[in-house]
């Protein structure tokens, strides 16, 4: 296994340094795919801190303060309106067979469709990005489940 692990970084690292690697640079949908790969690639282990210490990382500031406001006016106990990741739409999760495609929009915004198996479930969540300073973030999150992340947040926050 530990061999395994070692042949993974060392095809990783010659990847950094490949042509490949390069046009990604270059390519904004390529760098927005890249976010995207990263985020769901941390679905191991005990999962991913998104809505936590991680978040400014992820999300756009304008989600991140749907999110935080909906977490302040949660009475403490309860569960508000988000109660779960977004990003896979699950409280559980075991993440498989992962496709992504992403649509530039404009030269700062893009739209995801990211598709998986979460524990034998086929799933598609459909992410609005855009770009800034900092790189791509999340600026909505669309699923069966939750047309529309940010409308529901706007009027369910707190669990309301």
């Amino acid at each position: 296994m530990r061999r395994g692990l070692q042949v993974l970084a060392v095809a990783a690292a010659l990847l950094g340094a490949s042509p490949v690697a390069a046009d990604v640079a270059a390519d904004p949908a390529g760098e927005a795919k890249a976010f995207v790969v990263k985020l769901y690639g941390a679905y191991h282990g005990n999962g991913p801190d998104y809505l936590g210490r991680n978040a400014a990382q992820v999300f756009s500031p304008r989600l991140l303060a749907l999110i935080r406001r909906d977490r302040a006016l949660t009475p403490k106990g309860d569960v508000g309106a988000l109660d779960g990741d977004p990003i896979c739409d699950c409280q559980d999760f075991g993440i498989s067979k992962l496709a992504v495609a992403v649509r530039p929009m404009t030269p700062d915004h893009a739209q995801a469709t990211v598709r998986f198996v979460n524990l034998g479930t086929p799933e598609t969540v459909r992410l609005d990005l855009v770009s800034g300073a900092a790189g791509w973030r999340i600026d909505n999150i669309h699923t069966r489940t939750t047309p529309d992340l940010a409308i529901y947040l706007q009027t369910h926050a707190g669990g309301r």
